[in-house]
């Protein structure tokens, strides 16, 4: 499936997000508060997933839950395309080449995680934006064009980029461990004797889905902290100076626990939004096999 693997990653993407973004707001809103980097912020508001949720609900409003879902959308269609177009069509190339055989564990680990920095990069800017109406506490969002311009005018492109390089290092761990957990979990349950079907594949994303999380959590806490942050001048607030001076400030002010704040409602997301993504993916391919026997059929 060489353009099908972009098609679909991007449209399974989308699927999930917009199923579990409720989820990824109160995670952003966890990992931002109790910085002493920000004033603002010091407060310790949220005790937990579903507080959060139900405090924003109840103060802000209900669309406040899904205020930035277009930027999220946006990214997730453009992420979800690249990374796993990488991915699967490199994938696929290899094991052409080498008939017979699959592709090792070392091997899938480097090429999802190298998917997984290109597609970041690309979409740095609409993570930004995301983080940013997340954290705000107004539900309407700006639009799209209007806030990427805005931010630029305001910040600058390092304001657009800001925060890449811990965003990259999240996505090269998240695809460096999510993507091959699902093929080798499904392959090894398959080899097994499991049927390939939604079961086998409920049980390999969610699986992947509690890996990625274990090991992307201190970087995700670094990488949202680090977009958050706005630009200060002439103050005496410490802005983040990189993904090592966050993680170091964290541990120094809120002990090593911190780093994985937000884990529950990152897992809780990642492990549905994982089962809604690969089973979204898994069906976009059974439709494409489908379509392709029926036109073999016909010709």
């Amino acid at each position: 499936m060489p353009w099908q693997a972009f098609v679909y990653g991007g449209l399974a993407a989308m699927t999930a997000e917009a199923m579990t973004f409720p989820i990824d707001m109160s995670k952003t809103r966890l990992q931002i508060q109790g910085q002493i980097a920000d004033s603002s912020l010091t407060t310790l508001k949220y005790r937990g997933m579903f507080h959060t949720i139900g405090t924003v609900a109840r103060q802000e409003g209900i669309l406040s839950l899904f205020t930035g879902a277009k930027f999220a959308l946006l990214r997730q269609g453009t992420y979800g395309t690249i990374r796993l177009g990488i991915y699967y069509s490199m994938k696929e190339k290899w094991e052409k080449s080498n008939v017979g055989l699959k592709m090792p564990l070392p091997h899938l680990v480097l090429l999802g995680g190298i998917a997984g920095v290109v597609g970041s990069f690309v979409t740095t800017p609409t993570d930004v934006m995301r983080v940013r109406m997340q954290a705000s506490h107004h539900s309407a969002s700006p639009p799209l064009l209007a806030s990427f311009v805005t931010l630029f005018r305001t910040e600058g492109l390092r304001g657009l980029y800001r925060g890449a390089i811990p965003n990259a290092q999240r996505a090269a761990v998240v695809n460096g461990v999510q993507i091959p957990t699902y093929d080798v979990t499904k392959r090894n349950l398959l080899a097994a004797g499991l049927q390939d079907n939604s079961g086998t594949h409920f049980a390999s994303s969610l699986f992947a889905g509690f890996l990625g999380s274990c090991f992307s959590q201190p970087i995700d806490v670094a990488k949202t902290r680090m977009m958050n942050q706005k630009l200060v001048e002439n103050t005496n607030v410490r802005i983040y100076k990189g993904v090592l001076d966050t993680m170091l400030c964290t541990v120094r002010h809120e002990g090593v626990t911190a780093l994985w704040k937000g884990f529950i409602p990152t897992f809780c997301r990642l492990g549905p939004w994982n089962v809604l993504f690969f089973m979204s993916l898994e069906q976009f391919r059974n439709l494409d096999n489908f379509i392709n026997s029926r036109s073999k059929a016909v010709f």
